[in-house]
């Protein structure tokens, strides 16, 4: 394990500029994209809303910390599963909870809401929980990182460019329609370049050190579905609601936790493993429930 805390994970190019101009622009793909009509469950079925907002934002990095206490993880890799723990939700989660028989408009608006809110909880969480694990903790002073740069930081670098994006389309509507799609496709492209440029630069750790993550996140991603459907079946929800909670809790935006650590935390290697595989194996639990839950009952929205 010691070799994988003192490995760097070096990005795809020199910059930590570039880095940070590729999530602003991932990020104003997806602001361009979230539609008020997006938080219309919000007066239709409050009750649900919040309850997959608290699953998503609170329980899963609560969750999160009580497993590590549990495995007695290394600081980093303790790190890397509070940062992808607190990352909003993912932009395939739509997909996965209509795969999966969901209640898509649920599943809409806590992915919009949490991606909103991103930029103060997901420092807000991890530093957080981070502080209260004495191995993480020292690692945070060490590199000489507070909570409130990193709040600044953060809530600026995801705030912005979500700002830009939704303001546009509120009152430039047309042209963004017009540009929607070429900008989604561009931002995807760039995403991919990224993760395909850090892969080949750094294959050789990647495979040699993913079978002492693999377990670890195979742990707290099964948890993250777990726990996002038994929390709101203890509130009596639809069905459908419930599998859309659990999909929106368990399949995180990584991307963004992989950039992060890349932009604050000097490419610390555990992290971006933990950050790397949990965007590979949440899509793959994730398809793998929705296909078990869609074979096995078939539901009408709610």
């Amino acid at each position: 394990m010691n070799s994988l805390e003192s490995i760097q994970i070096n990005g795809h190019g020199d910059s930590l500029l570039l880095l940070k101009i590729i999530l602003a622009f991932i990020l104003f793909s997806l602001a361009i994209d979230i539609k008020k009509e997006d938080f219309k469950v919000l007066f239709s079925n409050p009750k649900s809303v919040i309850i997959g907002c608290i699953s998503q934002i609170i329980i899963l990095p609560l969750f999160t910390f009580i497993l590590i206490l549990i495995l007695k993880p290394s600081a980093s890799i303790a790190m890397g599963m509070l940062l992808v723990a607190a990352c909003p939700c993912g932009n395939m989660s739509t997909y996965v909870s209509y795969l999966a028989k969901g209640f898509i408009p649920l599943s809409i608006s806590i992915t919009a809401i949490s991606t909103l809110l991103a930029g103060i909880t997901t420092p807000f969480n991890f530093y957080f929980y981070a502080s209260q694990y004495a191995p993480a903790k020292a690692v945070l002073h060490e590199i000489h990182i507070s909570f409130l740069y990193l709040l600044s930081s953060i809530a600026v670098l995801l705030l912005l460019p979500l700002s830009i994006g939704i303001t546009l389309k509120q009152y430039f509507p047309s042209f963004i329609n017009r540009i929607n799609k070429p900008v989604k496709l561009l931002a995807l492209l760039f995403f991919i370049a990224f993760l395909f440029g850090a892969f080949i630069t750094n294959s050789k750790i990647f495979i040699e050190n993913l079978s002492q993550i693999f377990w670890i996140v195979f742990l707290q991603n099964t948890l993250a579905f777990f726990i996002g459907y038994i929390f709101p079946k203890l509130f009596k929800l639809p069905e459908a609601h419930c599998r859309s909670i659990s999909i929106e809790t368990g399949i995180h935006n990584s991307g963004l936790g992989l950039i992060l650590v890349l932009a604050f935390f000097k490419g610390n290697g555990a992290m971006a493993l933990i950050a790397a595989w949990w965007g590979i194996w949440h899509i793959v639990a994730g398809m793998a429930i929705a296909w078990y839950w869609n074979k096995t009952t078939t539901l009408a929205a709610n």
